[in-house]
């Protein structure tokens, strides 16, 4: 008798209920939901980080310029051959007195105004914060 029990007891517990296997899927969503905007928003902060990563270099190419020739270059056509920039990334020289700013964002993003980077040699470099909107004139691109 103990053996029939035990055989039933065995067939009804062969498989997942369907509502076992909706809490996972409801579960499996859930997640997803989470996870999925997360990611977005990391894609555009590395985006962001490449455009502050090649506006520093582009930065260093202007200093060597400067150092081999005595002043900055009058456009940016004259260096742009030396400076290499990620894709996406476009690069706005702008020539002062003695002085230059670089403004960059990544026109991947989904904002391209929000990956914005500003160098400016005579406030002391990159300018954390600093916000503008996407540099489409003459520049490294």
């Amino acid at each position: 008798m103990l053996s029939r029990i035990m055989d039933k007891r065995e067939d009804r517990e062969a498989g997942f209920t369907l509502i076992e296997l909706l809490v996972v899927v409801i579960i499996i969503g859930i997640l997803a939901a989470i996870a999925i905007p997360v990611f977005l928003s990391q894609r555009d902060s590395a985006r962001s980080a490449a455009s502050e990563s090649d506006v520093r270099n582009a930065a260093i190419q202007l200093e060597t310029y400067y150092t081999q020739n005595g002043d900055y270059p009058a456009t940016a056509a004259d260096i742009s051959a030396d400076i290499t920039v990620s894709d996406g990334v476009a690069i706005t020289y702008n020539p002062g007195s003695g002085a230059y700013t670089l403004e960059a964002c990544n026109t991947l993003a989904s904002d391209p105004d929000a990956t914005y980077a500003l160098y400016d040699s005579a406030a002391g470099g990159l300018q954390p914060g600093a916000t503008g909107t996407c540099p489409t004139t003459e520049g490294f691109n």
